[in-house]
């Protein structure tokens, strides 16, 4: 069993940050589920609220005590590449927004109040 995590307020607020506005779910979960072990959440009780195996709560907070902020990250993920020819990704409807790219945006509105630590 591990010990609940000590976090410094800036980790608390950079966290609590990530759990409202991170881009992706994924992200988001593990961000409430390090601040729920910080609050005294065993990991029993944190796999079962968000419907994980007990490894996979460990994981995260192995994670976080190696890593840091950037264990809460969503990183790549492997699959098959899209078919989609390139002619066809520029064409837009005339008014549409440009395509958001998958570049770290997430990491960088989630680490906002820890950017010159993690940067």
């Amino acid at each position: 069993m591990l010990a609940p995590l000590s976090l410094t307020a800036d980790e608390v607020a950079t966290l609590d940050a990530c759990s409202h506005h991170a881009r992706h779910p994924r992200q988001r979960r593990r961000a409430q589920a390090l601040l729920g072990h910080h609050r005294g959440q065993s990991l029993n009780q944190l796999a079962t609220f968000f419907a994980v195996r007990y490894a996979t709560v460990h994981g995260w907070l192995t994670a976080w005590r190696d890593h840091g902020l950037a264990a809460v990250c969503e990183g790549a993920r492997p699959g098959r590449p899209p078919k989609l020819p390139p002619a066809a990704k520029k064409k837009r409807r005339p008014g549409s927004a440009p395509p958001r790219s998958n570049s770290g945006a997430g990491f960088r509105a989630c680490a906002a109040p820890l950017a010159s630590s993690c940067i």
